[in-house]
């Protein structure tokens, strides 16, 4: 996964070695977020992918809206890193990351063999757009989790993939391993996040999801006060997407890895949910060019967003919203379990779609545009 910093920041090349999404070790971001508090004005919100300050007036409100007298205590991680002793982890923490452990109210299948839970993280991002594009023109909607700074600094994106009835959640404000944080953070960066999305589209998401997985008993219980549902995604599911800008995947692995995920799921007793990213364009070509098209052409699967395989018409605090439950449509044509894998590259196609060069070239950096125009240069730190 990916994370890009403010506009002053600078991220350092990781090129530490995946053990797993969430079991890897993440790159401490290098310096950009003051460390000195400063009042947030009204109308405004904290600095672009930093911890919010719990100082604040706004969140000393929230803060009251969660009962930490009930909250499980455990130490706040290293940066969502596990021990080297894994045993010295309390069982009952029930830590995604470092236990694969899943709560009872944790959300990582869909009920029904078959149904793929469409899920995008990290945006919206310039690149979205195309991915909506395709979306729309296969009538297919999927759950979004969006980041809180990337939200107010594309907003006419969001407001677009709401209007288009796409599921819209929360992922938090900049993007940190929730584990690591206070009881106090972890509260600030679901509530900035859910009020700027609700500030922008006008709905309040009750879905979210953490970053990286990280999740333990601790982060759960305050989610669950605030309201939320925590979605993570189906253990072995990670399209691994998010190491193509950093160059230590490539758009043809990550094909090859969702083309074997179609050798099994039709056996599995439940469907599933992938983890996939829309921030940088690399990953939405892979999506657009070389997952989505084997996926149109599977015959019996069904994508949906993750409320709609759960049957959940009612998304959202104020209740639907642009969100219509409705039946996704299962594909009828195609070959069963795909064997058309695209060859995705500089000069590949997939299902007769050019492919963008972008999809193999490994990067060392990205600019993102944000709303105000400014031009966000940062080394990519794969995450």
């Amino acid at each position: 996964m990916v994370k890009i910093l403010s506009v002053f920041a600078v991220l350092s090349l990781s090129a530490s070695v995946s053990l797993g999404h969430g079991l890897h070790k993440p790159e401490k971001r290098a310096v950009a977020c003051s460390t000195a508090y400063k009042p947030i004005a009204a109308g405004s919100y904290p600095a672009l992918d930093c911890v919010p300050f719990i100082q604040d007036p706004q969140v000393q409100e929230w803060l009251k809206l969660v009962d930490f007298t009930k909250t499980p205590v455990y130490p706040p991680s290293k940066n969502g890193e596990c021990p080297t002793d894994l045993t010295t982890i309390p069982k009952d923490q029930c830590w995604w990351t470092c236990q694969k452990c899943e709560a009872p109210g944790d959300i990582t299948s869909c009920p029904k063999t078959g149904t793929w839970g469409l899920t995008y993280d990290d945006g919206p991002s310039p690149d979205s757009p195309r991915l909506y594009d395709n979306l729309l023109a296969h009538n297919q909607k999927a759950t979004l989790f969006v980041v809180g700074s990337r939200a107010i600094s594309n907003t006419a994106t969001l407001k677009r993939a709401y209007a288009e009835g796409h599921h819209i959640a929360i992922h938090t404000w900049s993007h940190p391993s929730m584990t690591s944080l206070s009881n106090e953070q972890i509260v600030a960066e679901l509530k900035w996040t859910e009020k700027a999305i609700k500030d922008i589209i006008g709905v309040t998401p009750i879905y979210w999801r953490p970053p990286f997985g990280d999740v333990d008993n601790r982060v759960r219980d305050i989610a669950t006060q605030l309201g939320y549902k925590t979605s993570i995604w189906t253990q072995g599911f990670d399209t691994d997407d998010w190491n193509i800008p950093g160059g230590t995947a490539t758009a043809q692995t990550v094909v090859n890895t969702f083309n074997s995920w179609l050798a099994k799921i039709f056996t599995m007793n439940t469907g599933f949910i992938v983890l996939e990213h829309d921030l940088f364009p690399q990953e939405v070509d892979v999506s657009i060019n070389g997952i989505l098209p084997v996926a149109y052409a599977t015959k019996g699967l069904t994508m949906q967003p993750i409320a709609q395989c759960l049957g959940d018409g009612k998304p959202y605090k104020e209740g639907a919203g642009t969100f219509q439950l409705g039946s996704a449509p299962t594909n009828s044509t195609g070959s069963g379990n795909s064997t058309n894998t695209p060859t995705v590259g500089s000069s590949g196609s997939s299902s007769g779609s050019k492919t963008s060069n972008s999809a193999s070239v490994i990067v060392s950096a990205s600019t993102i545009m944000t709303g105000a125009g400014l031009a966000i240069s940062a080394v990519v730190a794969v995450l």
